[in-house]
């Protein structure tokens, strides 16, 4: 049956805009009656069939919501209307947060204005309400100028109606008033009928039923009282330029999908040239082939309300090579809420783990940029730019990598404290070889290199002015730097420089890389607690790695002390160590960055950072360039040849009178350690490399040599003491390999003795043994020596740790 409103010839008739169809063409007027005129009450109920048969065609049309009733247009702008209503809400929520901390402020200024006016307050006392008073004035009025801003926003959320919405909207509709008819009908009269009983039952029908009659007459004899097609609503706000209310229809659009077997709905057919559409189902659907920026759209708006994300706003997608990106507004909480999501919108959009990426925007916490990404998001990376020796400044940005927005990751080392953290396949190495190309170019820089468990900096090795892989040596190495940096404030400004350090050819600065801090000696890390504190304003940065940010890893707090933090693959809890508990909420998810796994690369090198001069302070996702290891070799050997930049003679010469550490102790706990100037830290580190170098490992392991321990044992035995001093130990030493240990004759009795305990602590953290020397006062003078009881049980213990 068909339903059409049109009007009837006038030959017949026929009162205009009646609803006909073609079994019932509508209400006639009575033919003549032979016996006469009829009653005038006579010919008033004959309108009552006409207008009933008015009654049931608009009955139809309103509870199907047909296409007589409602057009597509009408229907669309329903749905653009709903769309500007959410919108509109969560416009009018924001400002009524932000008007009502304007009161607030406002309150509390007018409080501290009256406690400025109370009796008895003192001069200060009334300076101060006065001044609180202009701060709490000063930021009503911001968050009043706020609240404005948000009210005088423009609706720019429009994006066409799809065909397929506007089918399962017009269903809805119908849905919605079946379901309003039948409860109309069970509270008229199922629950009079229960607590009346038939009595009040039976008046509620007659009642009904003279109400239809009466209603069926009016149909019938005021031709206005019909209702016919319904007029398109108005649209809420103005339409934009160009705009459309509702899409054309594009190939895939379908109101039904077919049945797949076992009742499953068939795959969406594949994308044309004009993009994918989605079906009229009103659910969502996979990003896969879609190329059209306004079923883009539609795929994200539906994703995000399927996952309850309160969504004020959807922009304008773009369509990029690896993928789609779009800005995103909610209405309520702050768009890192999102972030919960990310793996249900992830399922959605049928892409892979870690391909829905966030980036909430910290100056407007309601909006977010969303990308999805269907191919690789850095494919566009280009390779690490060549750098010649000595062709670069050290204060100027080095470009590292790329950033997930398509902009070179760029920024400056200069005045930088930094740490990087990220678990094993993260790709620390990766970007500290980047790091190390950059400052390795530097005319106006030395590279140091500090690794306790590694073998230091690879390929780029030659390129390093100093290297050390000894924990024992690290402690001298960085209280010489510590030393460099304090000598260097107390001649700062004597050399023209001003508050900081000056960064030149002539006075270069120190770029300190700290590998696997986790593994260096609790001293080293009280010097680097300290040189982080001075070091910044003298030229002496330093930049640690570790593969967590815990204070159970790290040993203290010092995670959060570096200005520059990079963050590649972690555990969330690095994540709120290294950045604080709110991290995550603002969108810094680098917990979910998968590591490198065998040959799948996953996520290696990818980043967030934070702290980086000119890069984005928003949770945004960078890549660093790959150095290969040839080409690494070949840059490190080239810049060897070139020669490499040392420190400056002016800070050697101030770091002799320059003061060691604060709190930190030397010869009442190790004799060992002491202040090394830089030309012999340089000389000893390149000993020890030799001395202590993987080769020469290999050579004690074919050709085994007594323990130390055996060593000290046997000069015991020899000496039937149950203490010895180090000079008693020297001359067992030297028998056993006076090549190793009578190198410092040459020294002072103070001087010889510090070597002594050097190289005997070095000695025993070799083999495991946790033992160092200490103050024998049954003698005179109480020397420093060895027990031969804690030989024996520090020998005992590290026998237990290797089992």
């Amino acid at each position: 049956m068909s339903i059409d409103l049109r009007l009837e010839p006038a030959e017949e008739e026929i009162l205009e805009g009646e609803l006909l169809d073609d079994d019932d063409p509508g209400p006639r007027p009575a033919e003549p009656d032979p016996a006469g005129p009829r009653p005038w009450w006579r010919r008033q109920l004959g309108h009552i069939p006409a207008g009933l048969r008015v009654l049931a065609a608009e009955r139809s049309a309103w509870l199907f919501v047909t296409e007589d009733h409602l057009s597509d247009r009408a229907v669309a702008l329903h749905i653009l209307n709903d769309r500007h209503q959410v919108w509109e809400q969560g416009r009018n929520a924001e400002h009524t947060a932000l008007a009502g901390r304007a009161a607030q402020e406002m309150a509390a200024a007018k409080a501290s204005g009256a406690a400025a006016q109370a009796q008895g307050i003192t001069p200060a006392g009334h300076t101060a309400a006065r001044r609180a008073e202009l701060a709490a004035r000063t930021a009503a009025a911001q968050w009043e100028q706020k609240a404005a801003a948000v009210l005088a926003l423009t609706y720019t959320g429009h994006a066409p109606v799809l065909p397929g919405e506007i089918t399962h909207h017009r269903r809805r509709m119908s849905h919605r008033r079946r379901i309003r008819l039948a409860l109309t009908v069970l509270g008229t009269y199922g629950i009079p009928a229960l607590s009346g009983g038939p009595h009040t039952l039976a008046v509620e029908c007659a009642a009904t039923g003279a109400a239809v009659a009466l209603a069926a007459w009016g149909k019938s004899v005021l031709p206005r009282w019909r209702s016919g097609r319904r007029a398109d609503p108005d649209l809420a706000y103005k339409l934009p330029d160009g705009g459309q209310v509702t899409a054309p229809a594009g190939p895939q659009c379908a109101d039904n999908q077919a049945a797949a077997p076992g009742g499953a709905a068939a795959p969406a057919p594949a994308a044309s040239a004009a993009g994918a559409w989605p079906t009229g189902d009103g659910r969502p659907f996979p990003i896969h082939g879609v190329t059209d920026p306004v079923a883009a759209a539609e795929c994200v708006r539906r994703a995000l309300l399927a996952e309850r994300v309160p969504l004020a706003h959807v922009g304008e997608p773009v369509r990029h090579p690896w993928g789609w990106e779009v800005v995103v507004r909610v209405f309520d909480g702050t768009s890192g809420d999102i972030g919960d999501k990310l793996g249900g919108l992830e399922t959605k959009f049928d892409v892979g783990d870690g391909d829905v990426i966030l980036q909430p925007n910290r100056k407007r916490t309601a909006e977010a940029v969303l990308r999805i990404v269907t191919g690789d998001l850095f494919g566009a990376m280009q390779p690490p730019p060549y750098r010649a020796p000595h062709s670069v400044d050290i204060t100027d940005a080095g470009v590292f990598g790329m950033s997930a927005d398509g902009t070179d990751l760029s920024f400056s080392l200069a005045e930088l404290m930094g740490e990087v953290i990220a678990r094993s396949g993260g790709g620390k190495s990766t970007l500290i070889r980047a790091l190390l190309d950059w400052t390795t170019a530097a005319d106006n820089a030395v590279t140091v290199f500090l690794d306790p468990s590694g073998d230091g900096p690879g390929k780029f090795s030659e390129a390093v002015k100093l290297t050390s892989t000894n924990p024992i040596e690290i402690e001298f190495a960085l209280l010489s730097l510590y030393r460099l940096a304090a000598g260097r404030a107390r001649i700062r400004r004597k050399l023209g420089m001003g508050d900081t350090w000056r960064c030149t050819r002539e006075h270069p600065a120190i770029i300190v890389f700290v590998d696997e801090f986790p593994k260096l000696t609790k001293r080293s890390k009280q010097i680097i607690a300290e040189l982080m504190l001075v070091g910044r304003k003298e030229g002496v940065w330093l930049i640690f790695a570790a593969q967590g940010a815990t204070k159970e890893l790290l040993g203290s707090n010092i995670a959060q002390h570096p200005a520059l933090k990079i963050l590649g693959a972690c555990r969330d809890v690095d994540t709120t160590g290294a950045l604080g508990g709110g991290a995550i909420d603002w969108g810094f998810l680098p917990h979910r960055l998968q590591p490198k796994s065998g040959d799948s690369l996953n996520d290696l090198a990818k980043t967030y950072i934070v702290g980086a001069p000119g890069v984005s302070e928003d949770p945004m996702l960078h890549k660093w360039h790959y150095i290969p290891d040839d080409e690494g070799g070949r840059r490190a050997a080239e810049r060897l040849a070139a020669g490499l930049v040392d420190v400056d003679q002016a800070s050697i010469h101030a770091a002799l009178h320059a003061p060691n550490p604060p709190g930190l102790k030397f010869a009442d706990e190790d004799e060992y350690l002491h202040y090394v100037p830089w030309p012999e830290l340089l000389e000893m580190c390149a000993e020890d490399d030799d001395e202590y170098g993987p080769d020469d490992g290999a050579e004690e392991e074919e050709a085994p040599v007594p323990e130390i321990s055996a060593v000290l044992m046997e000069a015991f035995d020899k000496e039937e003491a149950d203490a010895l001093t180090l000079t008693q130990l020297h001359r067992h030493l030297i028998e056993y390999d006076s090549e190793r240990w009578d190198r410092w004759h040459h020294k002072d009795e103070h001087g010889l003795l510090m070597e002594i305990g050097r190289h005997l602590a070095l000695e025993f953290r070799k083999v495991g043994i946790k033992l160092s020397t200490e103050r024998l006062d049954e003698l005179d003078g109480s020397p420093r020596g060895i027990r031969l009881a804690s030989l024996l049980a520090a020998v005992k213990a590290a026998s237990e740790d290797t089992e």
